[in-house]
This record gives structure tokens, C-alpha cells and sequence, in this order.
């Protein structure tokens, strides 16, 4: 992959010496980013917003597991796996780690290779779950998949929003990002990296998906149905219609009827 597509990681740690290694072991398959302690760490989190954080626990000022309780509940953040690097071997210990919401936890001394094989199932996830979600075949409205992530939750929460301003000419991205907590900025940023699609891609087919199934039921005429899923214009429904199905609405109404009468 080229250099500039490979996932961020955001490594944490006030030891100069350890940011080094890990960088020096990481670089070969992803971009690196460091901070020093957990403040510098979550400003830049907020600036770069990183495809994954491995951060040490023990550090002056704001700690690892407060810096992972920030980032988990930082709604602009809280999709961001969070790695937590600690001395503590205590079961006690890595439960408190755990409790703040950390996606894995790894005692030191740890084997590097363990480190980058844990870093690489976080971020395969991730990318699973972005080819669930992409395309367009995958009849979003009807056959939402089961939420197992916060990443999946995030998903359902804009699908609903949607359906549930379906009908609203006026529904906006600006209005979607207000619905589901997150400013515009990271609602274009997390959707399009998870899913492949902007905000407005988002509205715009689930607006054609539920017009099709509309038309395919026979509810309405074209006209109804185009203001229905909150279009302004018939004519710039229609053309969209096209663009997705490679029909006119009415002919699309006129073949699904033939074919549900069957």
C-alpha cells in the first residue's frame, strides 16, 4: 500500500527510548505518530484522529487509562481502538485497564510480534467491518447487520436518523451530525472511513432505497413517492432514480408489480 494509506497509529509513551522502538517496528506497515503523556496524546488524537492508539499506562500527568476514559468517551473519538502498554500484572490491574473501555491490554515485557499481531486484528476488524457497509447492493433499510462493535452502533444510529427524517425535504448533514452526536467535520470523516460513503452519499441512497421499495409496492404514484423520501423536485428524483437503478421510477414500479404479481 502506498505510504500515505496505511492506518495511523498513535503511540504513547514518556519514555523516549520505548517511543523509538515501537516506532522503529511499526513504520514498516503503518504511519507513526507519538506523544509524550496523555494530554499531548489526546490533542493529537483530536487533530489526526488515528486508526489506533497503543499507549502506556504509567505516565505524569493524564495516564494511560485516563487517556483511554477520554478517548472512549469522546464522541468524536470513541470509535478508536485503544492498545494499553503497563508493568501491572496483577489481575486487578489489567481490569482496571479494561474497565476504561481499552480494546486489549498487554503486560510488559511483551514479544513485539504479539504487539503487532494485536494491533493487526483491531485494525482488520475495522476493515471488516467497512466491507459489510460498503457497495450499494446491500438493502441498508431492511437487512441492518447485527450491532457487535461501537463502530456498528455508530452505523445504526445514522440509519435510524435517516429513516426517521425520511420525509423531511429539509434533512441536512448538518441536522444528521446533530442527530447522532458528532460534529459535521467527524461525521464526513468517521462515515467515509468506514463505510467508503460521505453523509450525503448516506442520505441520498437510503432516499432511493426506500423509494424503490415504495414503488415496488405500489404505494403511491411517482410524485408521492418522490416527496415522500424528501425530495423537493420530481424531475431530479427521477434523474437520481436512474443514475442508481438504470430505470425510470415509473418503469421500476411497472416491473417490480410484474414480478410480485407472479
Amino acid at each position: 500500500a502506498a505510504r500515505e494509506d496505511r492506518p495511523l497509529v498513535l503511540v504513547v509513551d514518556d519514555n523516549a527510548e520505548l517511543r523509538a522502538f515501537l516506532r522503529q517496528h511499526l513504520e514498516p506497515d503503518y504511519r507513526v505518530v507519538e506523544a509524550e503523556d496523555g494530554a499531548a496524546a489526546l490533542d493529537l488524537a483530536r487533530e489526526a484522529v488515528p486508526d489506533l492508539i497503543v499507549s502506556d499506562v504509567m505516565m505524569p500527568g493524564l495516564d494511560g487509562d485516563a487517556l483511554c476514559r477520554a478517548v472512549k468517551t469522546d464522541p468524536d473519538l470513541d470509535f478508536v481502538p485503544v492498545i494499553l502498554l503497563t508493568a501491572r500484572a496483577s489481575m486487578e490491574g489489567r481490569l482496571q485497564g479494561l474497565e476504561t473501555g481499552a480494546d486489549d491490554y498487554l503486560t510488559k515485557p511483551f514479544a513485539m510480534a504479539e504487539l503487532r499481531a494485536r494491533i493487526a486484528n483491531l485494525i482488520a476488524q475495522r476493515r471488516r467491518l467497512k466491507a459489510r457497509w460498503q457497495g450499494d447492493g446491500l438493502h441498508l433499510l431492511t437487512t441492518v447487520p447485527e450491532v457487535t462493535s461501537a463502530d456498528e452502533a455508530f452505523l445504526q444510529s445514522v440509519l435510524d436518523a435517516i429513516g426517521a427524517a425520511m420525509d423531511d425535504e429539509a434533512f441536512s448533514v448538518a441536522r444528521l451530525a446533530e442527530a447522532v452526536g458528532q460534529s459535521r467535520a467527524n461525521l464526513h470523516r468517521r462515515l467515509k472511513q468506514l463505510t467508503g460513503k460521505t453523509p450525503s452519499e448516506w442520505i441520498m441512497a437510503l432516499r432511493l432505497e426506500r423509494a424503490a421499495a415504495l414503488l415496488a409496492g405500489g404505494a403511491g404514484t411517482v410524485s408521492e413517492v418522490a416527496y415522500g423520501v424528501g425530495f423537493k423536485s420530481v424531475s431530479y428524483f427521477c434523474k437520481c432514480f436512474r443514475e442508481r437503478y438504470g430505470t425510470t421510477p415509473a418503469r421500476y414500479r411497472e416491473t417490480s408489480g410484474d414480478e410480485t404479481g407472479r
